[in-house]
């Protein structure tokens, strides 16, 4: 049995972190759409390799309080959980690339559903054949370049599949873009067919910003006439001298807010409650990328004041 002095100090430590929940969750209130501002951990991969733990921290103390896993970590999702838990954040959703969900779906979906996730994203398309898999290291290079409209179709059939499968665990999945799926085949692009081709009630978007810009499309367009259907999205940051592609991946990124982008107009451009989550993303820097993610952080919480 507890002493009283002990039932008081276990109660004055838990008001203690009780207080510290209610400030970091008061503190998350800080972004545009009044949403917490999320942060995608391949932005920092390289710091998180070496330490997730203390990467995470890092994140945290910038005043992050979403994250976004890309792929599954090293870590036992219960462990990782806590870590989470520990450093005030939440992980509500996570990537796998869509040979990743064909080849171990249900532990993605278990991994995913252990952290707390709600959304599983697909980060990147795949294809049935193989003519892809003998070079996998140049997969990126070579299928954007190669991927046809009958491979597209065949990723929104895949992507409704594992939506079904997702829904069991409570998962809802989604699909995250690049620049190719802006690419036209005869007049038909490869974005629009497979907005055309999933199912509604299963897969949503995740709209990367960036991708969509370096694309030369238009996000604003997609985000008014397609606000049903994009729930999550990457805050990414292209720079002012970017150059428009659609047949390779090449990132143009900086800090969001220093590039060519206007962020006041694209967040005016969703309907408040559409957008559930966004996540912070850079793949180029000019300095250490946890800098970078704070000069990133402190413009939005900025902008979210001026919206």
């Amino acid at each position: 049995m507890l002493s009283r002095r002990a039932f008081l100090e276990r109660g004055s430590f838990a008001l203690a972190a009780m207080s510290l929940h209610t400030a970091r969750a008061a503190d998350a209130q800080v972004g545009p759409l009044g949403m917490p501002i999320g942060l995608q951990i391949y932005t920092v991969r390289e710091a998180a390799a070496k330490d997730l733990p203390g990467t995470l921290r890092a994140i945290a103390d910038i005043g992050y309080r979403e994250v976004e896993l890309a792929g599954i970590p090293p870590f036992a999702a219960k462990d990782l959980r806590k870590i989470l838990t520990d450093c005030g954040l939440t992980a509500p959703s996570m990537h796998a690339s869509m040979a990743d969900l064909q080849a171990g779906l249900q532990q993605r979906i278990d991994y995913a559903k252990a952290i707390g996730c709600e959304y599983l994203v697909c980060s990147f398309p795949w294809t049935a054949d193989s003519r892809f898999r003998e070079q996998p290291g140049k997969a990126v290079l070579s299928l954007a370049s190669g991927i046809n409209l009958d491979d597209w179709k065949w990723n929104a059939d895949q992507l409704n599949r594992i939506a079904v499968e997702a829904a069991k665990s409570g998962l809802r999945v989604g699909y995250h873009n690049h620049n190719m799926e802006f690419r036209s085949y005869d007049g038909v692009v490869a974005y629009d067919e497979l907005l055309r081709l999933t199912d509604p009630a299963l897969v949503t978007m995740e709209m990367d910003i960036a991708w969509v810009v370096t694309a030369g499309a238009d996000p604003v367009k997609y985000l008014k006439k397609h606000g049903d259907r994009i729930s999550l999205l990457h805050v990414k940051e292209v720079r002012k001298d970017m150059q428009t592609m659609v047949d390779r991946v090449q990132a143009q990124t900086t800090e969001v807010g220093s590039g060519k982008i206007d962020w006041k107009h694209t967040f005016k451009a969703m309907e408040p409650g559409r957008i559930k989550h966004y996540f912070v993303e850079q793949e180029n820097f000019e300095r250490p990328p946890l800098e970078a993610v704070k000069v990133s952080f402190d413009y939005l919480k900025t902008l979210g004041t001026k919206l």
